[in-house]
C-alpha cells in the first residue's frame, strides 16, 4: 500500500491493512499512505473512533524508545494464531463480529508498542523478586524467560525463587497485562486472589482491584481460568472473550467481551464503562491515592461511566460528581461521596 492507492485499505473494504494503521497510529505513514488510510477511516466510522483514542494514547509514550516495526511483527504473529482453535478449543470456538476483531488488534497494536520499549527489569530470580509500583506508577518487566510484563499502579508482581527452571508460576496483586512466552513443557501461571490463570498461548489482562472479583480478559491466544489452582479443570477463554472469579467462588464466562478500554491503562488512560463504584473505588485508590467513602451504602450501586489521563485529582472528583449527579468533597486523601443533600458519613 505504500505507492498504490488501489492497494491501501480503502480498496480492501472492511479488511483493514494492519501495517498501514499501524504506522498511521504512531504517525509514519507517507503522505499517500496517510490518505488512503484516512479515506478508509471514512468509510468505517467506528474504526476512525478507536484509532483516534489510540493515537491519544500513544502520543503519552516516548516516541523514540518505539519499535514499531518489531511491536507490528509481534502482533502479525498474534493476530494470525489467535483464532486458531486448539483442540480442546474446538467445541467452543466462536465466530466474532469485525468490530470486536478490529478493537482487539488495534489494542493489540498499542500494547505492543508499549511492550517494545526497553524493559525496566530483566534477570532470573535465584531468589524470589518482588516487583512493585507505587500509586499512580507503571511498570515494564521482563522475565527470564522472555515474558512480558506490564504491572499496574500499587500493584505487585512476584518472581519465585528459580523461575523458569522447572516451573513459571508467579503471583498477583492488583493489575498487569502479561504477553506470554509460550512454553508447553513449562506451563505460564498466574496466581492472582482465589483465581489461578494457566496461559496456553497468550496475550491477556488480569484486573484485581475490584473487592474480591478478578476479571480477565484475553485479546490473543487462550487461557484457562480456574477458581484455584486445584479447583478442577477451570474455563477456556479465547481471544475476545473475558472472565472472573467472585468471592473464591469457580471461574465464570463474563458476558463482556474483551476490548480496547481494557488495556487502556497500560498506556495511562483510565477507562470506566458502566462500572460499579466499588471498582471506580478500587483504580482510584491505585491511580491517586484517594480513598472514597460513601456518606450513603446505596451509593456504592451507582455506576459510572467515563474516561481520564492526566487530569488533576480534583478534576476527576469533579467530573464523577457531575456525572453521577453526587457531591464528591476531597478531604486529605479521602473523597466524601454524598447526595445533593447531604448526611453523616458511613466508613
Amino acid at each position: 500500500m505504500n505507492d498504490a492507492p488501489e492497494e491501501g485499505p480503502n480498496a480492501m473494504g472492511a479488511a483493514p491493512d494492519w501495517d498501514a494503521l499501524g504506522r498511521y497510529l504512531a504517525g509514519e505513514s507517507p503522505d499517500e499512505e496517510a490518505r488512503s488510510v484516512r479515506a478508509w477511516l471514512d468509510a468505517h466510522p467506528a474504526e476512525r473512533a478507536l484509532l483516534d483514542g489510540l493515537r491519544s494514547d500513544e502520543a503519552s509514550l516516548p516516541v523514540d524508545a518505539v519499535d514499531v516495526d518489531g511491536a507490528l511483527a509481534k502482533v502479525h504473529a498474534r493476530m494470525r494464531n489467535q483464532m486458531v482453535a486448539l483442540p480442546e478449543q474446538r467445541a467452543i470456538r466462536r465466530s466474532w463480529p469485525a468490530y470486536t476483531l478490529t478493537a482487539l488488534a488495534a489494542a493489540a497494536v498499542l500494547v505492543a508498542i508499549v511492550l517494545s520499549r526497553p524493559a525496566a527489569k530483566s534477570a532470573a530470580p535465584a531468589a524470589a523478586t518482588t516487583y512493585a509500583t507505587a500509586i499512580g506508577q507503571r511498570d515494564s518487566i521482563q522475565l527470564a524467560d522472555g515474558t512480558r510484563v506490564i504491572l499496574g499502579p500499587a500493584s505487585r508482581l512476584v518472581v519465585p525463587a528459580g523461575y523458569g527452571s522447572s516451573t513459571r508460576v508467579v503471583e498477583l496483586t492488583g493489575d498487569a497485562y502479561f504477553d506470554v512466552h509460550h512454553d508447553a513443557a513449562k506451563p505460564f501461571g498466574v496466581r492472582v486472589s482465589d483465581a489461578y490463570i494457566e496461559d496456553l498461548g497468550t496475550l491477556f489482562n488480569v484486573e484485581s482491584d475490584a473487592g474480591d472479583t478478578t476479571n480477565v480478559s484475553v485479546l490473543g491466544g487462550s487461557i484457562r481460568l480456574r477458581g484455584t489452582e486445584s479447583s478442577g479443570g477451570g474455563i477456556v477463554l479465547v481471544a475476545g472473550e473475558r472472565g472472573l472469579v467472585a468471592d473464591g467462588g469457580a471461574a465464570v464466562l463474563d458476558r463482556g467481551r474483551a476490548s480496547e478500554d481494557d488495556v487502556a491503562w497500560a498506556a495511562g488512560r483510565l477507562v470506566f464503562r458502566d462500572a460499579s463504584l466499588v471498582r471506580v473505588a478500587g483504580e482510584l485508590r491505585r491511580w491517586y491515592g484517594v480513598r472514597l467513602v460513601f456518606a450513603d451504602s446505596t451509593l456504592t450501586h451507582r455506576r459510572l461511566t467515563a474516561s481520564f489521563q492526566g487530569e488533576p485529582v480534583d478534576q476527576v472528583m469533579r467530573t464523577i460528581g457531575l456525572t453521577l449527579g453526587v457531591d464528591v468533597k476531597l478531604q486529605g486523601d479521602s473523597a466524601i461521596v454524598s447526595t445533593n443533600h447531604g448526611s453523616s458519613v458511613s466508613r
